[in-house]
Parts: structure tokens; C-alpha cells; sequence
């Protein structure tokens, strides 16, 4: 199984925030069993496994031939239902644990979190798209005409499929992190949405957090009366 979790939090202020990003990373695929795999850390390449690591293009090109025989052989690809639902139930079932309010699931906040999730197909997991320089997800708040104070993301891809856990095993990543955590259970965090996209033998999933979902209200033109 493929997965990798990334998190994000920050304030809409411009004031300096202290962030933490953790990557971690788990390549792994075998003849039915794990085999092989490779990992990352911000800092140091590689982690332990009892067989010999993938370090050759053939060996790379021999796993890539199992997985689509893998994938050809499972048949369609079946999304997980309800990806925002379910998200936002984990959540509030972690936030109640810590006496804290819900979150409420926002149906533009699912609109981003799944775009932000399709962005990722092409861009891979990154909080910041190539050639931009703020976040992705706070540059698609405001151009949705969102207002807030606070926004957070966290971000996840796993290999498959089945995909129909996908979700719940996210949202156990998350807990896992402190960072990721702190972004479920932020308490300035009031809203939330969830969206994910397919790739192949890949999901992604991205889930994005706010202190406020509500689009303002746009103001109309005032009717003129004909002039005489």
C-alpha cells in the first residue's frame, strides 16, 4: 500500500506563523505481500525492511507492470461514497472525544478540498502548485468569495484500489501526526469539506478546514428609474 499524509494550517493574516510540515512516506508492493519498499523523510532517505530495496529502473519498471496486472485483474475502480460525509462524521466523532463543538460540513469547502484533490493528480502532493507562491487551498477560498481568519489542509494519497476505506484511513493518518491533528481538532476550525480524486492505482484526498464557509452576499445593482 501507497500513502503518504501532509498537513497545513495558517492564519489569512500576514503575521509570521510557526508551521511544521511532516512527510512520511511508505512505497510498498509485492507478489501478494509487501517486498520491497522505499520511504522518505524530510531528512533522511530510505527506511528498514527485511528484503532488498527497490534501486534499479528495471526494478522499478517490473513493479510497475504488477500493479496495472494487479489493478486489470481487481476490475473498475470504485470511488469511497460520500467522501465529505464521512470525513467530516471522523472528525466530529475526534473533536466530541475532546469536548470540542462540532464541525459543520461545508458544501463549498467539499468543492475545494475535491479540486484540490484533482490538482494533486497533476502537481502531486504539495500544498503550493508550481509557479505560485501562496496556498493553494487559501488562493481557491478567495477566489470562492469565502471569508475567514483561519484555513488548514491536510492532504493524503494511497495506492490501490479498493478505495471503499480510504477516508477512514486518512483520517487514522491524521491522528497519528500532531500536525495533522491539530488541524482536525482545531478549535478555531468551525467548517470543513472533504473531496478526493482517482488516478490510476492512486487517490487523493485533501481536506480543507475554516473558521468560515459562507460566501458574502454579492451586493446588486440599485434600479434605475427612466429618466424623463
Amino acid at each position: 500500500m501507497i500513502h503518504e499524509p501532509y498537513f497545513l494550517t495558517r492564519r489569512a493574516s500576514r503575521t509570521p506563523l510557526v508551521m511544521a510540515v511532516l512527510i512520511l512516506g511508505v512505497i510498498a508492493f509485492g507478489l501478494g505481500e509487501p517486498q520491497a519498499s522505499a520511504g522518505a523523510t524530510s531528512i533522511v532517505v530510505g527506511m528498514a525492511s527485511t528484503e532488498p530495496m527497490i534501486s534499479s529502473p528495471s526494478a522499478l519498471r517490473d513493479i510497475g507492470n504488477r500493479i496495472r496486472r494487479s489493478m486489470a485483474q481487481q476490475g473498475p475502480v470504485v470511488p469511497p461514497a460520500d467522501p465529505g460525509g464521512v470525513g467530516i462524521g471522523l472528525f466530529n466523532r475526534e473533536r466530541t472525544a475532546a469536548g470540542l463543538p462540532p464541525l459543520s460540513e461545508s458544501l463549498p469547502l467539499d468543492e475545494i478540498a475535491t479540486t484540490r484533490a484533482q490538482q494533486m493528480v497533476t502537481d502531486g502532493l504539495t500544498h503550493i502548485r508550481p509557479g505560485a507562491h501562496d496556498f493553494a487551498a487559501t488562493e481557491l477560498l478567495r477566489q470562492h468569495g469565502i471569508a475567514f481568519t483561519w484555513d488548514g489542509e491536510n492532504i493524503y494519497w494511497q495506492g490501490g484500489p479498493p478505495f471503499d476505506d480510504a477516508v477512514n484511513e486518512a483520517e487514522a493518518w491524521w491522528m497519528t501526526s500532531p500536525e495533522h491533528r491539530a488541524n482536525i481538532l482545531g478549535p478555531h476550525f468551525r467548517q470543513a469539506g472533504v473531496g478526493i480524486a482517482i488516478d490510476g492505482g492512486k487517490i487523493y484526498i485533501a481536506a480543507v478546514f475554516a473558521d468560515s464557509a459562507v460566501a458574502p452576499t454579492p451586493t446588486l445593482p440599485r434600479a434605475r428609474g427612466r429618466e424623463k
